[in-house]
């Protein structure tokens, strides 16, 4: 009975930090569109021909890191989803187990087993999820700030 309530807990805390970061891409995102649409826009709302050089380097760098934003926020979304699926199938597990000991069945015991197993084993996919979304994130830092390094005169 200990097992699947460690689980719960552990998937808990997780999914709650997975929320934070998952908040904080999708603001990331939402700024990053709105300066992308300050750039590319006049006072009137209308398309620019032409950026001056500043403003088309920086278009270009936003535009390169937007599309894996948005696969790096879909696996942060995909592991909420498992993490709250497995959350799900625990508390199952849990009731399970009660069942299971009050009506000393040896089937409904197995039952409990495989559902604890279960939400074991899609906890995990949300963490392996959680775990490519982590290996994006550098990838996006590490172009932003090189590219941004790359501009202008050295000493």
């Amino acid at each position: 009975m200990v097992a699947p309530v460690v689980l719960i807990t552990s998937g808990a805390i997780l999914s709650n930090g997975l929320v934070t970061i998952y908040g904080a891409v999708n603001d990331r995102m939402r700024n990053l569109d709105l300066e992308y649409r300050h750039l590319v826009t006049g006072p009137d709302g209308t398309l620019l021909p032409q950026l001056p050089s500043a403003d088309a380097e920086r278009v270009t760098e936003i535009r390169r890191q937007l599309p894996p934003l948005l696969r790096r926020h879909r696996l942060i979304h995909n592991a909420i989803l498992l993490i709250f699926g497995a959350l799900v199938v625990l508390v199952l597990s849990v009731i399970t187990i009660a069942a299971a000991v009050t009506g000393r069945s040896e089937a409904v015991a197995i039952a409990a087993l495989a559902l604890v197993l279960a939400g074991t084993v899609v906890i995990l996919g949300g963490v392996v999820c959680a775990a490519r979304s982590l290996a994006m994130s550098t990838n996006a830092i590490e172009y932003e700030v090189s590219r941004t390094l790359s501009l202008g005169t050295g000493p």
